[in-house]
């Protein structure tokens, strides 16, 4: 099978190609699957760039999320069969989706909803099971208002449609080009973030929540709106951070918690419980959510797609982030 990897650390994209691989062999607990597509996440730059608490494999595939079909299950392995479309993400200890066929824990795979081509499930399983489990972390109730950074983004817009079936009031910051997709879905408050200051529009309305997508100023400044709650996936919580599959040096520990205390500080002034989203592997959530998405009007933001033989041509950068590649020709 061709695969996608890693080759140094250092470069990022820049030291992925493709190689001919033997395929993994199946184990009793896993999903042998093969691949129709895989979203370039941001954490997939950074997890091949190199992590120093992280021990890769040789060869080390890259991709973290993606869909596919099953075509085979192991042993011991429980309500999947052969030629099911399934979507997943794994652990930052288990990389490995970008390749023509692989084997995944069971644990990490959910069934793609009806409403979802396997195309597009493989660009949003990360951002959309993020998106679920933030939004669980807020504990909202419906009628309750939430601001939404980013809104026609990855993460933001899933958290959007999300948070509509919720019931909640959406105030979302995107560009305009994305106007109306927002409004398409439901969203009657869009602020731009080109032109107009959030934090003034909001001032005299108020928000009860806030999900940001976005970090630094816009973080400090949602911070200062004193909603109840904010959740960022900019906000490192090292303590969840084993949740990813790995356990942090107390060294690295304590330099992030030193990255993040400014956001503490303004969190504890301004009386906002301030909470960091880190999404691990949870096949539990992710079938959760599958089901929710399934029992919507749900709509997929159209990506940029790069096929597999396009990699094997001229490789990988950075500009690819957000694309998402195609397995099948």
């Amino acid at each position: 099978m061709k695969a996608i990897v890693r080759t140094k650390a250092g470069k990022a994209l820049s030291t992925m190609e493709v190689q001919e691989l033997p395929v993994a062999n199946l184990l009793p607990y896993q999903i042998k699957v093969k691949m129709a597509s895989s979203r370039i996440n941001p954490v997939d730059i950074d997890l091949m760039k190199g992590m120093p608490f992280l021990k890769y494999k040789k060869p080390q595939i890259g991709g973290i999320d993606g869909a596919g079909e099953v075509a085979a299950i192991g042993a011991s392995v429980q309500g999947f069969a052969p030629g099911d479309r399934v979507f997943f993400y794994r652990k930052f200890s288990d990389i490995g989706t970008w390749a023509e066929e692989i084997t995944i824990n069971a644990s990490d795979v959910a069934t793609i909803p009806q409403n979802t081509s396997i195309t597009e499930a493989g660009g949003i399983a990360l951002p959309l099971l993020t998106a679920y489990e933030a939004l669980q972390h807020l504990k909202v109730k419906a009628g309750e208002k939430i601001l939404i950074h980013g809104a026609a983004g990855g993460v933001g817009f899933q958290a959007t449609q999300l948070a509509i079936k919720l019931g909640l009031e959406v105030v979302a910051t995107a560009g305009e080009r994305d106007f109306e997709l927002l409004q398409k879905v439901g969203v009657r408050a869009i602020i731009s973030y080109k032109t107009q200051d959030f934090a003034q529009e909001i001032k005299s309305k108020g928000v009860d929540y806030v999900f940001d997508t976005i970090g630094g100023e816009v973080l400090k400044k949602s911070l200062a709106l004193q909603p109840k709650k904010v959740v960022s996936v900019h906000y490192v919580d090292t303590a969840k951070m084993i949740k990813t599959g790995v356990k942090l040096p107390v060294f690295l520990k304590f330099i992030m918690k030193m990255m993040m205390s400014k956001f503490t500080r303004l969190a504890k002034k301004y009386g906002v419980e301030l909470i960091g989203q880190v999404t691990g592997a949870d096949g539990d959530l992710l079938r959760q959510v599958s089901q929710e998405v399934g029992q919507m009007n749900f709509i997929v933001k159209p990506s940029k797609s790069l096929k597999l033989s396009e990699i094997t041509q001229k490789g990988m950068s950075q500009k690819d982030l957000g694309k998402v590649i195609l397995f099948t020709e």
